[in-house]
């Protein structure tokens, strides 16, 4: 509305305050483009037929005189005997003041004549010599009236200032209806999102930005639901792994208290019971702190060339299994560019997932080899396997805790999420492969190291 109110009021200044300024300008210009003209055309010998030419065409009264105020053409029979003088030497200095050789060779004035109703533009030129004599040009021309024009200009544009207005209220009222709506209802939906109601939905509008914004919240509230959810597993989780422990403890250290104190056998029992249940809410509390660091960018990765078959060998020795329960085969170099110290803990997690899960006669093959431009790992065990329905589960937190809310022996259930942030943030691809009592395969792609 604004816009188009300001073209209507640019169209009232150039059309109806400003339009007999820009009707003498575009006068003024004519004139003098028709002077310069003819001006080039003084030495033909038809110039007395092209001023008639000019004077016919454009409407204007053109004369040629000599210095002295005398009409030299356009000159009928009559003129030519009586040789007439146009301008004495008042008139003449009126219009060729400072024109002539060796000053301006025009002059262009406003003049109001008596004979005249209106205003005339007259210009005043110098042509050159002819026959002994300075020769001038003299062009007259009308100003016609603009005030009947300005007044039907002005009928004109106060009938269009009047229907742009009736379309602009109209155009506004639909616009605003169609894109303020949406924003209201927008707003209305997130202030019940701030108020903990994480089932809203934002409606779509009329227009691809609203649509895309649209399209963006309900994004981000479906991630802020997944993210509420996983607080609450997690809390309930955490709450789980850590009161167990810690009740086992209060009920053995009761124990130690009021039965076997004296019981040096049975004391020592109960006190390596505790022991060990501090140390599993030491490792959970570690995993945590671990899982921490590395989603939330606190602790950065320090890129290094790895020989990932040396590493592989380090973390196989540290189980102290005999030499045929882990086998190491590889081809090539196997070099990669990683933060060593995170590749090995994921390299520990996935040989101390086979190890935990095999049966009796372990047997858990590490496979190391180049592909293209890739090193592919594989660790590949013969244990219980996994249910397809659950490979996916695995690499979420307390995967074994939500599966069967039974307390598992050893490990915290966090593992294998700190492998997947792990290999994330170096973006190597990384799965599983596995069947129910066939054994299974965790594997990772990293870029060959160049």
């Amino acid at each position: 509305m604004l816009f188009a109110a300001s073209i209507l009021l640019a169209l009232w200044l150039f059309q109806i305050v400003f339009l007999n300024r820009f009707y003498e300008t575009m006068k003024i210009r004519e004139v003098t483009k028709t002077g310069d003209t003819l001006k080039n055309e003084f030495k033909d010998k038809n110039f007395e037929n092209i001023i008639l030419n000019y004077s016919q065409n454009k409407g204007m009264n053109i004369e040629v005189i000599d210095e002295e105020g005398y009409l030299v053409y356009p000159l009928n029979w009559v003129e030519v005997i009586m040789n007439p003088r146009v301008l004495d030497e008042k008139g003449f200095e009126e219009f060729f003041e400072n024109v002539g050789p060796g000053k301006k060779m025009y002059r262009v004035t406003l003049k109001k004549f008596k004979y005249l109703e209106n205003s005339s533009i007259v210009y005043g030129g110098y042509l050159g010599k002819e026959s002994g004599k300075d020769h001038y040009m003299l062009i007259k021309t009308n100003l016609e009236p603009v005030d009947s024009a300005v007044d039907i200009l002005k009928n004109i544009l106060l009938i269009v200032l009047g229907l742009s207005f009736a379309l602009s209220v109209i155009l506004s009222y639909f616009i605003s209806k169609r894109l303020s709506r949406p924003l209201v209802e927008m707003s209305k939906t997130a202030r019940k999102l701030g108020k903990g109601n994480y089932e809203v939905n934002f409606k779509y509008g009329y227009y691809t930005e609203i649509n895309d914004l649209s399209k963006t919240l309900n994004y981000a509230t479906n991630e802020l639901t997944k993210t509420i959810e996983m607080r609450k597993d997690l809390i309930a989780n955490v709450s789980h792994d850590l009161k167990t422990p810690l009740t086992v403890i209060k009920s053995y250290a009761e124990m130690i208290r009021d039965i076997s104190g004296r019981n040096e056998v049975l004391r020592n029992e109960h006190i390596d019971i505790i022991i060990s249940e501090s140390d599993k809410l030491t490792q959970l509390v570690n995993d945590l702190l671990d899982i921490s660091k590395i989603e939330s960018s606190l602790e950065s990765i320090k890129m290094e060339r790895v020989d990932l078959i040396k590493l592989s060998h380090i973390v196989a020795e540290r189980f102290a299994l005999p030499e045929d329960v882990i086998t190491i085969e590889s081809k090539g170099e196997c070099t990669i560019f990683a933060d060593k110290r995170r590749i090995e803990q994921v390299i520990y997690n996935f040989i101390s997932n086979a190890v935990k899960y095999t049966r009796k006669d372990k047997k858990i093959v590490i496979k190391i080899f180049e592909e293209d431009d890739e090193v592919i790992f594989n660790c590949i065990d013969n244990g219980v396997g996994i249910a397809k329905e659950n490979l996916d589960l695995i690499w979420d937190r307390f995967y074994r805790i939500r599966d069967n809310h039974t307390r598992p022996r050893v490990g915290t259930g966090l593992g294998l999420h700190i492998v997947k942030s792990i290999l994330e943030i170096h973006q190597y691809k990384y799965g599983v492969e596995s069947e129910l009592n066939k054994g299974s395969n965790f594997y990772f792609r990293a870029k060959k190291y160049k």
